[in-house]
C-alpha cells in the first residue's frame, strides 16, 4: 500500500495504536484492520478522558475555555499512556514472559479507566448526587438548629429558676401581708381587733420584707434582662452560623465524589467496569491474538538491530586494541564473537567490551 493511499483518519488511528506505517506497508490488509481497531479504541478512550475531565474541571474553574484547554491536555496524557501501554507490548517472547508484560499493563489500564470513569459517573448521577448533598446540608442545618435550641433551653431554664425564686419571695410577702391584716382585724393571731402590739409588729415585719422583696425583684429582673440579651446574641449567632454554613457548603468535585460513594447503585459499578473493559481491550487483543506479519517484521527489525549492535561492539574492540599496545593479558578480549549464535555473541561481545574498558582505564591510571 502506498503512502498517499492511506486515509488521514487511518493514519491517525495507526498513530494512536503506536504502530509503524513503514512495517504495515509490508503487511496484508488484515494487519491494517487489527492495528486500526486498536487505535480506534485508544482514541475513543482518550476522547472519554477529555469529556470526563471537562466535567471535573467545570466544577473547579468557572471559565469554560480554561476547562477546555485543561481537558484536552488531560486527554493527550491519557492518549500517550494508552499508546505506550499498547505499543510496548511484545509478542516475540514465551507466554510466561508475555504474561509478566501483561499484568502491570492491565493494572495501569484499570487505574486509568477508574480515573476516567469517576467524572463521568458524577455527571451521569448528577440529580442523585444533588439529592445526597441536599440531605447532607439539611442534616448539618438540623444539627446546628438542635444545638441552638439546646442552648436556648438552658437559658430558659435559668429564667425559670429566677422567676420561681421571685415568685417564692412574692408569696412570702403576701403571706406576711395576710398575717398583718388578719391580726389587725382580729380574725387570726391574738384575736383582738385593733392596732395593738402584735398588729404593729406584723405590720413592721411585712413592710421590712416588702423592702427586701423589692431588692430581690430588682436583682432578679436584672438577671432576666441579662439572659434575654444573651438569648438575642445566641439567636444572632445562630443565624450568622447558619448563613455561613449554607454559603460555604461545598458542591465541588470532591464533595460530589464523596456523595457518589454514598449511592447504593450498581449502575456506577457498571460504568467503571465498562470503561475498564474498553481500556484493557487493546492489550488483551495483543495478548490473545496470534503473532501476525507485523509482529514478525517488528521482531526481524529488532533482531537486525541487535546484530548491528554486536558488530559495532566488536569493531570498537578492534579500535581500542589499535590505540593501545596489545599484551597477553589484553588479547583475551579480542577474540571474535561466535557468529553462529548472535544472541550469545551479543552478550559475549558486550562483556568483553566492558572488561576491555576496565583494563584500559587501569593501564591509564597506572
Amino acid at each position: 500500500m502506498e503512502v498517499r493511499s492511506v486515509h488521514p483518519l487511518t493514519r491517525m488511528f495507526i498513530f494512536c495504536a503506536g504502530s509503524s506505517l513503514d512495517l504495515l506497508y509490508q503487511c496484508p490488509r488484515s494487519e491494517w484492520i487489527k492495528h486500526t481497531g486498536i487505535g480506534v479504541t485508544v482514541f475513543f478512550t482518550a476522547l472519554l478522558a477529555v469529556l470526563s475531565s471537562f466535567y471535573a474541571f467545570q466544577l473547579i474553574f468557572p471559565d469554560v475555555w480554561i476547562s477546555c484547554v485543561l481537558s484536552l491536555i488531560w486527554g493527550a496524557i491519557i492518549l500517550n499512556l494508552d499508546r505506550y501501554i499498547v505499543s510496548s507490548f511484545r509478542m516475540n517472547q514465551t507466554w510466561k514472559e508475555e504474561l509478566l508484560q501483561l499484568i502491570p499493563r492491565l493494572i495501569m489500564a484499570v487505574a486509568i479507566s477508574i480515573v476516567i470513569s469517576k467524572p463521568l459517573e458524577v455527571e451521569v448521577f448528577k440529580l442523585e448526587i444533588n439529592q445526597v448533598l441536599g440531605s447532607d446540608k439539611i442534616v448539618l442545618v438540623d444539627s446546628l438548629t438542635h444545638q441552638y435550641h439546646r442552648e436556648l433551653e438552658q437559658w430558659d431554664a435559668k429564667v425559670g429558676v429566677l422567676k420561681k425564686e421571685l415568685k417564692g419571695y412574692f408569696d412570702l410577702k403576701e403571706a406576711y401581708y395576710r398575717e398583718y391584716i388578719c391580726e389587725c382585724d382580729g380574725t387570726c393571731g391574738t384575736g383582738q381587733k385593733g392596732r395593738g402590739i402584735e398588729c404593729f409588729a406584723k405590720k413592721e415585719k411585712y413592710e421590712s420584707f416588702s423592702a427586701e422583696f423589692e431588692q430581690h425583684k430588682i436583682r432578679i429582673d436584672k438577671s432576666i434582662q441579662d439572659i434575654e440579651i444573651e438569648k438575642k446574641k445566641l439567636a444572632a449567632s445562630f443565624e450568622k452560623n447558619k448563613k455561613t454554613m449554607e454559603d460555604i457548603f461545598s458542591y465541588g468535585f470532591l464533595a460530589r465524589l464523596n456523595a457518589l460513594g454514598k449511592l447504593d447503585s450498581l449502575a456506577s459499578i457498571a460504568i467503571t467496569l465498562l470503561l475498564a473493559l474498553v481500556e484493557i481491550t487493546p492489550v488483551l487483543t495483543k495478548f490473545f491474538a496470534p503473532k501476525g506479519p507485523y509482529d514478525h517484521l517488528l521482531q526481524m527489525g529488532e533482531y537486525d538491530y541487535k546484530v548491528k549492535y554486536v558488530q559495532t561492539v566488536y569493531k570498537k574492540n578492534q579500535e581500542f586494541f589499535q590505540m593501545s599496545p596489545i599484551t597477553s593479558e589484553a588479547q583475551q578480549f579480542s577474540q571474535k564473537p561466535d557468529q553462529k549464535d548472535p544472541t550469545h555473541a551479543q552478550t559475549d561481545a558486550t562483556e568483553r567490551y566492558r572488561k576491555l574498558k576496565e583494563y584500559l582505564q587501569k593501564k591509564q591510571n597506572s
